[in-house]
């Protein structure tokens, strides 16, 4: 029974030899069509490997980091960093590992969204560790549930609320018209973090009439974001519409829910700051993971 254990064991490390090999012929093959420079540059990003004798759980866990870091540079038009750090056990062996802590800065995806910087983590993840070995895939078996702090400037905010995939919300035209509703139309210009005010100033339109809107932080533990609506073009200026408008989009905020092909971030808080480059907000969020992004995705 011990022989038997053991020779399993052996057989599980050598594949994972063997899929660690396949990960660095793939690297090789990208390198091998970047300008010269590419190789120097690769260099300098990459980290440096142990050359000690790695136990199975060492080098699986090494291997899964490699491969989400590599499917996150594919996925993303633009970064400054990425990075990706697994902790594994024995359970591994059973496709159990974590935390999961992924850490990036100046990320740009092909439809624009951009942050400054993000960092997310999930206790624990459940992967096909035979599609890991097999085929260098990350396969989730079970939805991964964690946090995600996310630093935008004015210009990554502004990114944020016009994405594509970002749905502002809707709001009955009138009483008597429940069926009709109208949409809020969120403007990409003009978006300012003010760490004074410690709010995030905005811009919408409604029914062919802008407004100013102000994002901040609410003390209550139930509703951690209030906005405030003010129209500040000719159009409807009644207090009855903006003050509608204002819990409309307090609620969107507070419920908000942003879905990346599989990946589910929702708002649990936030912060503005002056520390960095340039003044920030900083989204606290809420994440589900229940497949990763598919490739050559647009998003």
């Amino acid at each position: 029974m011990v022989r038997r254990i053991q020779t399993s064991y052996l057989a599980f490390f050598l594949l994972l030899i063997g899929a660690l090999f396949q990960i660095s012929a793939f690297t090789i093959s990208i390198l091998a069509s970047k300008p010269e420079n590419g190789f120097r540059n690769f260099l300098r990003e990459a980290s440096p490997f142990d050359l000690g004798p790695p136990s199975p759980k060492d080098l699986s866990s090494s291997l899964i980091s490699q491969l989400a870091v590599i499917a996150l540079r594919l996925r993303l038009a633009e970064q400054i960093d990425v990075s990706c750090d697994v902790v594994a056990n024995e359970e591994i062996l059973q496709g159990r590992i974590g935390p999961v802590t992924v850490k990036g800065r100046g990320w740009r995806s092909s439809l624009g969204l951009t942050c400054m910087a993000i960092d997310a983590s999930v206790e624990s993840c459940e992967l096909d560790i035979s599609r890991v070995l097999s085929n260098r895939k990350l396969v989730l078996t079970n939805p991964a549930k964690g946090k995600a702090m996310v630093a935008l400037t004015s210009a990554d905010f502004g990114n944020f609320i016009t994405h594509p995939r970002m749905k502002p919300p809707e709001l009955p035209q009138s009483s008597s018209e429940s069926k009709n509703r109208t949409g809020i139309q969120f403007l990409q210009e003009d978006a300012r973090v003010d760490p004074l005010t410690s709010s995030v100033t905005f811009f919408a339109m409604h029914l062919g009439t802008k407004y100013r809107c102000s994002l901040r932080r609410n003390a209550t533990a139930e509703r951690k974001a209030d906005v405030a609506m003010e129209a500040v073009s000719s159009g409807d200026n009644s207090s009855e519409t903006a003050e509608e408008l204002t819990k409309v989009l307090s609620n969107f905020f507070n419920n908000m829910v942003f879905e990346l092909d599989g990946t589910f971030l929702s708002f649990r808080d936030m912060m503005v700051t002056d520390k960095g480059e340039s003044p920030s907000v900083m989204l606290s969020l809420n994440i589900v993971v229940k497949k990763f992004p598919s490739p050559g995705l647009e998003f």
